[in-house]
């Protein structure tokens, strides 16, 4: 996952360039998305089911991408605007840190029990070899902002302690979601409550502070058309 490097360490930057603009093209990378959430990620999702849902011949894709892995890449550009976009949602500049890091938790906990398809397939869906420099770039950006919206709920803190605090937290929530969304759990256990409740406690364990009621500098997302 995004803060935790769930990408594989043997990924090298490869040369999948963005996808040219097009209609067509977007309906290929629309049909890949709808096809992941409604499959439950990237496994059984193929070149040639993108096409006859596109109303396409399968060869008639290498028009606009030179290969399946091409075509998925452009989709997890997609899906980590999707990611980055639910993340910010409601995180209002100059709210108490307390109800601040409580929505950004239930954020982060919310994504993918809503998402499982396209969490697993940002998070754990294997992909091509080489990871596109501009996603590697973008995954990182998107770690750092998370980590900067940690440390805003935690201004007293050495920022490399909240970091740790921030990347343990992110951690436990990825295990717990995906065990959730893999149905391993207990029938009827309030999962996400638990998580995002322990998540909380966890962060003020780690930084060794409770977090305060002080307002936060909201850190404006890297995906966001405001951001500098």
């Amino acid at each position: 996952s995004p803060v935790r490097g769930r990408l594989p360490v043997v990924m090298t930057t490869g040369n999948h360039d963005p996808a040219p603009a097009s209609s067509s093209a977007e309906a290929l990378v629309a049909h890949t998305v709808d096809l992941i959430v409604e499959k439950g990620g990237s496994l059984d999702v193929n070149m040639r089911e993108v096409a006859r849902r596109a109303g396409f011949a399968h060869t008639n894709v290498y028009n606009y991408y030179p290969s399946f892995d091409d075509l998925l890449w452009e989709a997890f550009r997609r899906v980590l605007g999707i990611y980055g976009t639910h993340l910010d949602e409601g995180l209002a500049p100059g709210a108490p840190a307390s109800s601040y890091l409580g929505r950004f938790i239930e954020n982060i906990v919310s994504f993918p029990i809503e998402n499982p398809g396209l969490y697993r397939f940002i998070g754990s869906d294997p992909l091509g070899p080489d990871i596109p420099t501009d996603i590697l770039e973008t995954v990182t950006e998107m770690k750092q902002w998370m980590l900067a919206a940690f440390r805003a709920c935690a201004p007293r803190v050495e920022p490399a302690v909240a970091d740790e605090a921030g990347n343990i937290v992110y951690a436990y929530i990825d295990g717990e979601t995906f065990n959730l969304i893999n149905a391993r759990v207990v029938p009827g256990e309030d999962v996400a409550g638990r998580v995002t409740a322990n998540a909380a406690r966890l962060y003020d364990l780690l930084t060794g502070t409770p977090v305060s009621d002080d307002p936060v500098v909201h850190p404006i997302p890297p995906w966001r058309s405001d951001a500098a």
